[in-house]
């Protein structure tokens, strides 16, 4: 018996130290908000910085395609020994010991492949920044959902540890009772291996603690073991739409509940960043299909080239007047005209080519719309449904403490059993965590209906925009 009492009190100690081990590591970083952690994934999150020098290194593309349009300057210069003068086209008498520089500038001054190449680049890049604003987007919404799985299993291991509490409290009541010969002392033993089963639970829950812990320290790059005290949320403040009074009322009612769907998905299209790319990849190939069109319009380079002999020497330098000194110089200017008049059908395979992917994308383009309407109508669905789960639960939760007060006391005058007094407990255990599972469970479907729709309140100047918006919607 004696034995059995110091069990139960090492278990007791071990929840109790292990709980202020908890707390004081929490002073690591100090108080941690919600914002303040979408901030910091977004300043240090590795994979959207790898992304953002992605799109840094993309945006060169477009001075690389421009280059081919400005003027180039090109340098040389040359040595020259022979056993006699020589002559050239361009310089004329070329002594035999000479050394030259010369210089040729060059101007495209009309090619239309060039021009459509850097107007498709352009586009392209536009598409790339979607494409980065997709994966800022992403980054934000993880950060949210890790912050919220971190609350979420924060408030679970508290209710576990409630629970524990509750289970040692009818212990000790049980061993008094059983010391008074009220009970036999295997209902003692049952207790006792109830509450190292309810231990058992706060392990676990721990471990999800620091799992869900590692996970937000890593979005936010840092060290996987920091420990801060984060912000409770509540639907008032961080539930979006749905912390307004009017959508509050609107939402039980179907027609009402498809308007709010419709509103958010007529928002999520526009501001899709995924849309917006392929938007801007159809301008670049329409580009791009257009220059393939002009194969037969010609280009136009010119180029200006001069060269001075800086040293010569030997049979050629000086004397006549046809022969080259020392200091002659020369220049030369030239106008280039290209024209394709017959290239064996490669432009003729290429337009059609350009015009086969350019109606690819016009396909995607829509495909993508559908798929996003019907995940903004989903998403919006479920987190209607997680709102409404909200109330029910909170109602089973009075209901299963009210219950376990009633059973309780039943317990205590010796007219309720061992069993009923456990399952009546179990009841309570579930609804609390019910209730948290809820409350948590609609502010993660939130934030996935801010990420379907690309628009993060907390992130705007005047968070109360869109409410205001759809409320007005809602009482048309």
């Amino acid at each position: 018996m004696e034995k059995l009492r110091q069990t139960t009190l090492v278990s007791v100690l071990f929840v109790a130290l292990a709980g202020s081990t908890h707390a004081s590591a929490r002073a690591q970083c100090g108080e941690l908000t919600f914002l303040e952690a979408i901030q910091q994934a977004l300043a240090a999150n590795q994979a959207l910085a790898a992304a953002r020098q992605t799109l840094d290194a993309q945006h060169k593309e477009v001075s690389v395609a421009r280059a081919s349009m400005l003027p180039r300057l090109t340098g040389a210069g040359s040595g020259i020994i022979s056993s006699g003068a020589t002559f050239s086209a361009s310089a004329g008498i070329i002594p035999e010991r000479t050394t030259q520089g010369a210089g040729v500038l060059q101007q495209t001054l009309y090619n239309q492949a060039s021009i459509d190449a850097l107007g498709a680049q352009k586009h392209l890049y536009e598409s790339q920044q979607n494409d980065y604003e997709n994966t800022r987007a992403q980054t934000i919404a993880s950060a949210g959902q890790d912050y919220v799985g971190v609350l979420l299993a924060e408030a679970l291991l508290a209710v576990q540890q409630q629970n524990v509490d509750l289970t040692t409290q009818s212990l000790e009541i049980t061993k008094s009772q059983e010391e008074a010969g009220a009970v036999l002392f295997r209902d003692v033993l049952r207790w006792q291996s109830q509450l190292y089963a309810d231990q058992q639970g706060v392990v676990t829950q721990k471990s999800s603690v620091l799992t869900s812990r590692f996970t937000l320290n890593q979005t936010r790059n840092r060290p996987a073991e920091e420990t801060c005290v984060l912000e409770d949320l509540t639907i008032e403040k961080d539930g979006f739409v749905f912390s307004s009074p009017v959508v509050f009322e609107a939402v039980s009612d179907d027609a009402k509940a498809t308007v709010m769907r419709d509103y958010l998905v007529e928002l999520g299209i526009d501001r899709s960043p995924q849309i917006r790319s392929l938007d801007a990849r159809i301008r670049s190939q329409e580009r791009s299909t257009k220059s393939a069109r002009r194969w037969l319009i010609p280009s136009l380079e010119a180029s200006l080239a001069g060269a001075v002999f800086l040293k010569t020497g030997g049979e050629g330098a000086g004397g006549a007047e046809q022969e080259r000194s020392t200091g002659d110089t020369f220049w030369q200017a030239q106008g280039v005209l290209n024209w394709n008049i017959l290239d064996g059908g490669a432009f003729i395979s290429t337009m059609n080519l350009q015009k086969a992917q350019l109606y690819s994308l016009k396909s995607q383009r829509t495909d993508v719309a559908t798929a996003l309407e019907e995940t903004i109508r989903g998403s919006v669905a479920v987190a209607i449904a997680s709102f409404e789960n909200i109330n029910l639960s909170l109602l089973q939760n009075e209901t299963a403490a009210r219950n376990y007060e009633l059973v309780n006391e039943a317990y205590l005058e010796g007219d309720a059993t061992f069993l009923e007094l456990l399952d009546s407990q179990q009841q309570l255990l579930n609804a609390k965590k019910a209730a948290k599972q809820a409350l948590y469970g609609f502010l993660s479907d939130v934030l996935t209906v801010e990420q379907s729709i690309n628009y993060f309140p907390f992130m705007e100047a005047d968070a109360k925009a869109r409410i205001r918006e759809l409320e007005a919607r809602l009482r048309e």
